[in-house]
């Protein structure tokens, strides 16, 4: 009977220890991944993602210009990805090292794309306002043959 009752107080104790772990490890993980650095960190980064952003988009300009087809999604994607290898040796206080190790190519890369659709997301709500801008562009542009 002995053995049962420690059997039993085992199992009570390592499943009390596994949901204190189930509730710290968030906590835990959190903290070992410098969440609270990312937060100063993002954005410092803006001008980076913008400028990824805007040269992408001068790409399929300069794609356009010289007649071939505009560059599409992924071809951008990958062109503003490239930016991040091409990040400064310091970011505001930080040394890149830092910051490539809190913020990742995948971090990034969604940050990029969360830049991305909030332009995007502002240009939707002001379509109207760009097209008529466009229109009035076209009409003072008129090629005289």
């Amino acid at each position: 009977m002995e053995e049962w009752i420690w059997l039993l107080v085992g199992i009570a104790l390592s499943s009390g220890i596994f949901a204190l772990l189930v509730v710290l490890y968030p906590k835990l993980k959190s903290e070992t991944q410098g969440y609270p650095l990312e937060a100063v960190i993002e954005p410092l980064l803006l001008p980076f993602i913008y400028e990824a952003i805007c040269a992408a988009y001068r790409l399929s300009e300069q794609a356009v210009d010289e007649g071939m087809e505009r560059i599409r999604g992924l071809d951008k994607k990958a062109i503003a990805d490239s930016l991040y290898a091409m990040l400064p040796d310091r970011i505001g206080d930080y040394d890149i090292t830092l910051v490539k190790s809190v913020i990742t190519p995948e971090r990034f890369a969604q940050l990029v794309q969360d830049a991305f659709d909030r332009f995007d997301r502002f240009y939707i709500e002001h379509k109207e306002h760009f097209d008529e801008q466009f229109e009035e562009w076209k009409k003072a542009n008129i090629p005289t043959s």
